[in-house]
């Protein structure tokens, strides 16, 4: 068989995974396909990546197709910079708001969905745009939610008179829990025939986060000179985050299930059942 495939986020919150694929030589035994997590979300689902990350929502949804890749998530314990509700008004005032949604993710939907109605009581309708605060995204909605980079620039360039809501503090303070952003998931059908290239990726994709974590000034630094952000904003903003999928992380994944199934934004709260990457 030739090099497995590997989705790529091409966020910045992988920024560890990417500098330990690039410069540690984790990617090499790899055959690397970037893009948005819908775009991988789809390719994944669709049998063309053999193991990549998802929005957290798309395992629940597609569990009969998938596996999780164990030890690994896009996790955090509150606030995180990167899932953000920008808004015209308070947040306790959107009830019957129009709520413009980036077409990026698909957990980050549900969080808002699942924080508006459980913690506000609230109903808004929801539409996806392309738009950008600067394109006018606002000029036809009440708020609107960004993910990933897109975020990060609104969190570091707020504009006076609009309310700026961290999805991760509203779901701790709801909660009390980490939220899961996103997990690595396998193939089954690929688990099932390459068993042995399944461990490899793992090693591969563990090896390359705690590298990368281990250089995460010069990763940032190096990236700093291609974004908007400074070498410190990339540092404190990565410290943010979780990479690790534990027992805690799990609990944190069937809660965000549970409420998302009482919506009916999935079918049912599916069983986590994990790869084997263990000889």
């Amino acid at each position: 068989m030739n090099k497995p495939s590997l989705g790529n986020i091409n966020f910045i919150n992988c920024l560890p995974l990417h500098y330990g694929l690039a410069h540690g030589g984790f990617g090499e035994p790899v055959n690397l396909q970037s893009g948005t997590p819908a775009e991988l979300n789809s390719l994944v689902v669709a049998g063309q990546l053999d193991v990549s990350p998802v929005s957290s929502i798309i395992y629940a949804r597609n569990s009969e197709k998938l596996l999780l890749l164990p030890d690994v998530s896009i996790s955090a314990n509150g606030a995180l910079q990167s899932i953000l509700l920008v808004s015209k008004y308070p947040i306790s005032e959107l009830q019957q708001a129009r709520i413009a949604l980036t077409a990026k993710s698909a957990t980050s939907h549900g969080l808002l969905k699942i924080i508006m109605c459980h913690a506000y009581n609230a109903t808004p309708e929801y539409f996806i745009s392309p738009l950008s605060l600067e394109g006018g995204v606002l000029d036809d909605a009440q708020a609107v939610l960004f993910i990933g980079d897109d975020a990060l620039h609104a969190y570091h360039h707020r504009i006076p008179g609009y309310y700026y809501y961290d999805l991760g503090d509203e779901w701790r303070n709801m909660t009390g829990l980490s939220m899961v952003y996103a997990v690595w998931v396998v193939n089954r059908q690929f688990a099932a025939h390459h068993a042995d290239l399944v461990k490899m990726v793992y090693r591969q994709v563990t090896g390359a986060f705690a590298y990368g974590l281990l250089n995460l000034p010069a990763a940032a630094e190096m990236l700093s000179n291609r974004v908007s952000f400074s070498t410190q904003q990339l540092i404190n903003y990565i410290n943010l985050l979780n990479y690790e999928f534990t027992p805690a992380h799990k609990q944190a994944l069937v809660t965000y299930y549970q409420l998302a199934h009482v919506l009916g934004l999935i079918d049912g709260v599916p069983e986590i059942e994990f790869a084997e990457v263990m000889k």
